[in-house]
């Protein structure tokens, strides 16, 4: 997507491994922050806090090679000696013992996606170099995974099924009702963590996992929303950042909006693509003409809802499915031929194939939910949140304009907050000074961080990078992983050997 909401839960699709976290209190410090507030509000800066306690590492359950460990935080930075909660943390060794460089720590994004449950996933997918020659960091941030998390009760298959645009007589985003009772029941179970589930105390968070790992300045990695929270890191701690590539740039600067209205087309090209690529194919799944089978079935989706697929999910299958299941595929092309055949049975009446690969962009590798850590994340970063007719009213232009998937961008980027209060410390005003240059990476087909959010990124960080991937899917770690020109120069950079020459491209 090209906002703050969901972009990373996509990668928690790629294994089922399942790291957890053993308890080691551990604290730190962090600096005032230079983001906006909301009007009315102050940011005051994070009181001192007591001092740092060097990480300790323990194999983690289950005989992985990796370790776990936990790193103390406050829940409330202007309280921190009120109460704290234990962040999990985990870390794969280089591979390379003599040639080792130094740590390199990773947010796969979400926001809400358990970076230790991902960590396997993304190892072979890091440049060979690199993964020789740098510990991988991994942890989930507070409010996810085994940081707190924070779970509303708010179904993973409600939230999939959501309809995309209003039906007739209405004009409220049809998810208005689900998301307006996750948002009573988030403030009723958790109304102490609830507000401060955010990307600020998120990147305080993170310095002080620096400062536990015994780090002068902080090398990173982070993909989709962990591009956010690369960015708030670096205008929070600036003296800190050492070398940092945001893969899969969010457009930082964006209102909800309009990351809606620069995604709807990105999504639209890609899934455009996937169906002329599946027509020229030899033998296409979807028959000679796939577009028309695909707006066949998108068509009979919005007239009649398909039965619920029974074990527990009572939410009949729905158009949103289909929009859920097609995000997930254009951003992780592995999915492909799922993909196909879920469209196949759904026409054949079945719409079990369907939710479940919906479902995968709703949970995490565990199977617990995304849905409620992923909008208060989202939510607590904006200071305005259409409300639902207007929310309802843009999914119907986008719908008009981009008719196979366009109008989900609305759900996929505002959805919860239509009912969600503003937040206190909105990610705004973004304008790092004195960081060493930081490589922002884009892809020119991502259909949920559009290549638009690279660029806008690149300008707001001084002496940053831009390094362009030619090619399909969410990120280019996730999605080209394995271009020689992409890991020669990812690697060259996080080695210090300087960014990639002005207007790189590679695919």
């Amino acid at each position: 997507m090209s906002g703050f909401s969901a972009s990373g839960r996509l990668v928690g699709a790629l294994t089922a491994c399942v790291v957890t976290g053993l308890v080691v209190a551990t604290t730190g410090c962090s600096n005032p922050s230079t983001l906006a507030t909301a009007p009315g509000s102050t940011v005051r800066p994070a009181a001192p806090a007591s001092p740092v306690v060097p990480i300790v590492w323990a194999p983690c359950p289950g005989g992985s090679s990796l370790q776990c460990a936990a790193v103390s935080v406050p829940v409330d930075y202007r309280h921190p000696a009120a109460a704290t909660l234990s962040l999990a943390v985990t870390r794969a060794s280089a591979t390379g013992v003599a040639s080792r460089q130094g740590t390199l720590v990773f947010n796969p994004g979400g926001p809400g996606e358990s970076g230790n449950q991902i960590l396997p996933a993304v190892l072979d997918r890091l440049p060979p170099a690199v993964r020789q020659s740098f510990d991988i960091v991994s942890f989930d941030p507070r409010g996810v995974g085994a940081s707190r998390p924070l779970d509303c009760g708010t179904s993973p298959a409600a939230a999939a099924s959501a309809l995309p645009v209003p039906v007739p007589g209405s004009r409220a985003l049809p998810g208005t009702p689900l998301y307006a009772a996750m948002a009573r029941s988030c403030r009723q179970q958790a109304p102490d963590l609830v507000p401060l589930v955010d990307t600020v105390d998120t990147a305080r968070d993170l310095d002080r996992i620096r400062q536990a790992l015994g780090l002068s300045k902080l090398d990173y990695y982070g993909l989709s929303y962990g591009t956010v929270l690369g960015a708030v890191y670096a205008d929070l701690f600036p003296h800190r950042v050492g070398h940092f590539v945001l893969d899969g740039a969010v457009d930082v600067g964006a209102s909800l909006t309009t990351q809606a209205a620069q995604e709807a087309p990105a999504a639209e090209r890609s899934l455009d693509h996937l169906l002329a690529s599946c027509s020229a194919a030899p033998a296409c799944p979807l028959g000679h003409d796939p577009q028309m089978a695909y707006r066949s079935l998108l068509s009979a989706l919005t007239r009649n809802h398909l039965p619920a697929p029974g074990r527990g999910d009572t939410y009949p299958v729905t158009v949103g499915d289909l929009d859920t299941a097609a995000l997930l595929t254009l951003s992780v092309p592995g999915f492909t031929p799922s993909f196909y055949a879920a469209l196949i049975a759904a026409r054949d009446g079945d719409g079990g194939p369907l939710r479940t690969l919906a479902l995968e962009l709703e949970t995490d590798i565990d199977g617990a939910p995304l849905v409620d850590a992923l909008w208060a994340i989202t939510c607590n970063d904006t200071a305005v949140h259409p409300g639902p007719i207007a929310a309802g009213d843009q999914a119907r232009a986008l719908a008009a304009k981009y008719p196979l998937i366009g109008a989900y961008a609305v759900n996929y980027t505002m959805g919860g907050c239509v009912s969600w209060p503003a937040g206190r410390r909105p990610v705004a005003g973004i304008h790092p000074e004195d960081v060493p240059p930081i490589l922002v990476v884009g892809n020119t087909g991502d259909p949920n961080t559009p290549i638009i959010g690279a660029r806008h990124l690149a300008a707001l960080l001084p002496a940053s990078r831009l390094l362009t991937w030619r090619g399909w899917g969410h990120t280019w770690l996730l999605s080209g992983s394995a271009d020689p020109c992409m890991q020669r120069l990812v690697t060259n950079y996080l080695f210090g050997t300087g960014p990639p020459p002005p207007h790189s491209v590679c695919g």
